[in-house]
């Protein structure tokens, strides 16, 4: 196998060019496939689109308790949002006001709060999001506690 420098030359030149197309290439179609997850951000003001509520009532007889309430608003894009919490049948409390973070489609806003029962009850509750005309609200989510034995407090 007789095969001058010159040839030589040329077929690591072929080899050289067949990489560099292929890594363009690839770059090329990374940068197109992630370009096509980039969405402008949603114009018109921010909506909410949906609310959830959840309730860990105390797990014990023994009051007063520890129960929790955690809310979870959805809203269009990122903003503030505003809510209030109803009683079924009685009270509502709020507003309360929210900043809702980007989320993978739109906005998420939520808290978390823990309280005391010292009374027995059995209610429910649910989430009203203030600006969208009563269309907006979680379900009704119960709140029981018996306290059949009442401690100091």
């Amino acid at each position: 196998m007789n095969r001058t420098y010159a040839s030589l030359f040329i077929e690591i030149g072929k080899y050289a060019f067949i990489t560099g197309a292929v890594i363009t290439a690839l770059v090329t179609s990374a940068a197109l496939a992630s370009s096509q997850g980039l969405k402008a951000p949603p114009q018109g003001p921010l909506k909410a689109v949906s609310a959830q509520l959840a309730i860990k009532s105390p797990n014990v007889n023994v009051c007063p308790a520890t129960a929790t309430m955690a809310g979870w608003i959805h809203t269009s894009k990122p903003g503030q949002v505003s809510y209030m919490i109803a009683k079924k049948g009685g009270s509502v409390s709020g507003p309360f006001t929210l900043q809702a973070v980007k989320a993978v489609n739109g906005g998420m806003a939520s808290f978390s709060k823990s309280f005391q029962i010292h009374n027995a009850i059995n209610t429910e509750y649910r989430i009203l999001v203030s600006g969208s005309n009563g269309k907006v609200m979680s379900n009704w989510v119960p709140l029981t506690a018996s306290c059949k034995i009442k401690l100091g407090g």
